[in-house]
């Protein structure tokens, strides 16, 4: 098991404190507010983990359903440059949330959000709970948790690129807010069809985002042949990564979707990361793997996982 260790201090009205795990220290900082302290108290203090009293999304899909995570079934149609994805009812994607009003996320339990660390960790709400992002909720954000490895290890700019984040109140959970459970290592192989959501661009710099969210499909692609991809940023993916995409460029995620969830089989097991414009030729997506830093969402969340 790993032990964790904790400092607190107040610095200009904001909670600092510093967590060590197995890997690395990391230090994150939080808002001085009664809620936030009680969770600060319950997890890094009592490490108290209350039980799970909702159901997860793969929990309330038939198993047909699921499949539709990991088959598409829509054609690849090359006149239908679907970038940012076709509209969905958020019934469908209840995981899906916006960090700040520019990227996306994840709700993995009612009170924890998990977004890419490039995205930064200076916005203070997510929003959540509606199929248009003009009407979702508001949920002040407590504290930002990024990986401490996060663009250090100089193998590539975006390497580690994960972010929890707390919310100061839990996100209720209805059929438009639900949490999502963390897949596996094996989920995440060539060929598997990913569900890719988001109120991002549906065109390279495009200057608006989506109003009604929107969802794509696309195929996870090997390790070997991204890295072999022309283009000098797929020579430097790590093994935090991987990469889904049509060869072809019809379909990909874009801009303000970053953070957001890649899905398999019901469970999240990427987020979106980097691309190299949007739905273009030999250009795929690159997504965190979510799965190989279980170990890291466990220790500062203590979740169950």
């Amino acid at each position: 098991m790993c032990g964790l260790c904790r400092v607190f201090s107040v610095v200009c009205g904001l909670l600092v404190f510093s967590v060590a795990n197995c890997d690395n220290n990391g230090t994150y900082t939080g808002l001085l507010t009664a809620e936030c302290v009680l969770h600060y108290h319950r997890i890094f203090v009592s490490r108290r983990v209350p039980p799970r009293t909702y159901h997860y999304f793969h929990e309330t899909q038939a198993p047909d359903q699921l499949l539709g995570d990991g088959k598409d079934s829509d054609p690849v149609d090359v006149r239908f440059r679907i970038v940012g994805g076709s509209q969905v009812s958020i019934q469908e994607v209840p995981y899906q949330v916006l960090y700040g009003l520019y990227c996306g996320g994840t709700l993995i339990a009612p009170e924890w959000v998990m977004t890419a660390a490039h995205c930064k960790d200076r916005e203070t709400f997510i929003l959540a709970g509606s199929t248009q992002r003009s009407q979702t909720t508001k949920y002040p954000i407590c504290a930002h948790f990024i990986h401490p490895m996060w663009n250090t290890t100089k193998l590539h700019s975006h390497d580690y690129d994960y972010q929890l984040v707390l919310l100061e109140k839990p996100v209720p959970v209805t059929p438009n807010s639900r949490p999502i459970a963390i897949g596996v290592t094996q989920d995440i192989r060539e060929g598997v069809m990913v569900a890719v959501s988001g109120w991002g661009h549906t065109k390279y710099k495009q200057r608006a985002m989506q109003d009604v969210v929107r969802r794509v499909r696309v195929p996870v692609m090997s390790l070997d042949v991204c890295k072999a991809l022309p283009l000098e940023n797929y020579h430097t993916v790590t093994p935090r990564m991987f990469c889904a995409g049509f060869m072809n460029g019809t379909k990909d995620s874009c801009q303000g979707d970053s953070g957001g969830p890649a899905i398999a089989n019901g469970k999240l097991v990427g987020l979106v990361s980097f691309g190299v414009g949007c739905a273009m030729k030999d250009q795929p997506g690159v997504y965190s793997n979510i799965p190989l830093v279980r170990g890291w969402i466990r220790a500062v969340t203590g979740l169950p996982l």
